[in-house]
Order: structure tokens, then C-alpha cells, then sequence
């Protein structure tokens, strides 16, 4: 697996992306109406191309060969969606096709957030993960993530409450 920046023309391409692994992760544990309002605000293509200009948010691509299997979103300072400290790193999406589950993937974005995480001298990486996704939990935790608190997820149509998770590095 590589990881590659994303560019700007690859906007469709991460747009098709987010939506499909964000619909088979979440779509069956939601109310359609949820998911279609939160659809319209976060991956609409102005929304993704604004947070892809972001100055401190950083956009990857994972690859297997040719194929993107997955991207991930990581923020420092001012464009971390809470705490905003300077010696923090935020993983606000980490996601993988579904065909390309199970396989050590999700492990290698960890790692590679973690190197960049080191690179940039960040002392921690943090992340919120929906307290209704075991399966994700019980990953973090084999990372080395802990449980550190709580926040509120807007999903537009309501509120649905997160894990803070933290890895000390």
C-alpha cells in the first residue's frame, strides 16, 4: 500500500469515495434521513473542496497497486475540529472500501498518521469514533488508542454522541 496526497482534481474521485464507505459503515445504524441530510452537507463537492484547501488539514489517498482503497483526513492546529492544540494531530476520517477490509489497511493509515504525526513533533493523535461502531472501537483499542472523554457529532438531523480516543506517541 502506498499513501498519496490527494489533489484537487481527484475531488470526484474522493467525493464517490466518501460516500461509499461512509454508506457502508453507517447507513444500516442510522435513519435514511440522517444519512441523506449529512450527505448533502459533507460531501457535497464545495464543502470537500473548501476542506481540501485547508491550510492544516491533510488529505491521503490509499493505495493498493492503482486502486484507491481508501483516504484518510488528518488536522493540526487551528483546523482540528476540537482541543486545537498545537501539540495534537486529529484523525477526522480514516476509511476503507469494504473489499479491502480485514486485511491491514486501516492498520497501515494508523502507522502512517503516526510517522506523520512524529514528523510533524506532535506528542499525541486523537480521534472521535461513534460510540455505536464496536468494531471500530475494539480497533483503536489495538492500536494503542484509550477511551479519554466524550463530544456531541452533528449529523445535521440530529446529535449522536463520540469516543474521544487518544494514542500517546
Amino acid at each position: 500500500m502506498i499513501v498519496t496526497p490527494i489533489k484537487n482534481s481527484e475531488l470526484d474521485v474522493l467525493q464517490d469515495l466518501a460516500i461509499r464507505t461512509y454508506s457502508a459503515a453507517f447507513a444500516h445504524k442510522n435513519k435514511p434521513e440522517v444519512i441523506a441530510s449529512y450527505y448533502e452537507y459533507a460531501f457535497a463537492k464545495a464543502h470537500l473542496n473548501k476542506q481540501l484547501a485547508t491550510k492544516d488539514s491533510l488529505w491521503f489517498f490509499a493505495r493498493d497497486n492503482d486502486t484507491i482503497i481508501g483516504y484518510l483526513k488528518l488536522n493540526i492546529n487551528q483546523a482540528q475540529t476540537e482541543f486545537q492544540e498545537p501539540n495534537g494531530l486529529e484523525i477526522e476520517r480514516i476509511y476503507i472500501d469494504t473489499t479491502y477490509l480485514r486485511k491491514g489497511y486501516g492498520k497501515r493509515l494508523i502507522d502512517f498518521s503516526i510517522s506523520k504525526a512524529r514528523q510533524l513533533k506532535k506528542n499525541y493523535i486523537w480521534l472521535g469514533v461513534w460510540e455505536e461502531n464496536p468494531d471500530a472501537i475494539t480497533f483503536y483499542k489495538k492500536q494503542g488508542f484509550i477511551i479519554t472523554g466524550t463530544h456531541d457529532y452533528d449529523m445535521i438531523a440530529e446529535i449522536q454522541t463520540d469516543y474521544i480516543m487518544t494514542l500517546d506517541i
